[in-house]
């Protein structure tokens, strides 16, 4: 399988990954907003105490027996999962070295292999000040070549507006699933109600924040003129020591407020620096988290 995203070998050590759809049952708890499909195997999680609405088929009587309390058993289950591959194109992706875009569309690709290679439902779509041409999740290892095509053929263009294509994303979209957005979250208007769409929505969401270490620690000092990338504004600043220290908190802090705000709303978040090998974080990093295996 030819492909300039990444070679053969890599796709071999894919093969062995896939995603898992984990989804917990609480009886009939009105804040559930999980469902199972018939046929598919339950396994027994956790117990948490018994609330007035729940279903009494799930209550451990032996429990109860023994400390005279009502307890429910959790069950987890394994779902048909749908894959949804969002991928930042403004124009602030094209920097880096690798630009970011560029590292971008190869953790996609990885990922919506391993999705199509363990019979998910995988689907793409490219995001700046709009959201560009689907490309609907479909299943089977013969849509491997048209995913591979629709990223190595993503251009970057446009601003950004985080808040409005996500929402717009989550009130469309047919299908949920897992959400997966990968982008630098560089947008002045925020990302909060977007990523709050995706997840109050049908989508577990997890977040892959793309960063060049340049937007780090930038290799700047002295009186320059710096233009903005999507808005074309332009500013002039004197950069010495003591500002580049203020610019690195600053920049420390808004990563610690993404990472907050999404352990809040149980969010998956990775941020990746584009200066690690984009096979670790497939390889090593993802599978940290809860989705890949």
């Amino acid at each position: 399988m030819q492909s300039t995203l990444f070679d053969t070998e890599f796709l071999s050590k894919l093969d062995t990954l896939r995603f898992l759809a984990r989804k917990v049952l609480r009886g009939q708890s009105q804040n559930d907003r999980t469902t199972v499909r018939r046929g598919m195997g339950l396994e027994f999680s956790d117990y948490r105490r018994y609330h007035a609405g729940d279903d009494f088929r799930y209550i451990d009587w032996n429990i109860y027996s023994r400390l005279d309390q009502l307890f429910l058993k959790i069950f987890t289950a394994e779902e048909d999962l749908a894959i949804h591959l969002l991928v930042d194109t403004s124009q602030s992706m094209q920097l880096g070295t690798p630009p970011k875009l560029d590292y971008a569309r190869r953790v996609a690709a990885a990922l919506g292999y391993i999705g199509l290679n363990s019979l998910d439902r995988v689907g793409a779509v490219s995001f700046a000040d709009e959201l560009g041409k689907p490309m609907p999740p479909q299943r089977g290892r013969q849509q491997i070549f048209a995913l591979f095509r629709y990223f190595e053929a993503l251009e970057c263009h446009g601003g950004t507006d985080l808040n409005r294509v996500l929402s717009n994303y989550a009130r469309h979209s047919t299908t949920g699933g897992l959400a997966i957005v990968l982008s630098d979250l560089l947008d002045p208007q925020g990302y909060m109600r977007g990523l709050d769409a995706l997840a109050y929505g049908r989508f577990d969401v997890l977040v892959i924040q793309l960063i060049d270490e340049t937007e780090i620690n930038p290799p700047l000092e002295g009186a320059l003129r710096l233009q903005d990338i999507e808005s074309s504004q332009q500013r002039r600043i004197t950069i010495n020591r003591r500002l580049l220290e203020r610019y690195r908190a600053k920049v420390l802090e808004y990563f610690a407020q993404i990472e907050a705000f999404c352990a809040q709303r149980n969010i998956e978040y990775l941020r990746a620096s584009t200066t690690v090998p984009f096979e670790d974080v497939i390889l090593r990093y993802l599978r940290r988290g809860v989705y890949l295996h």
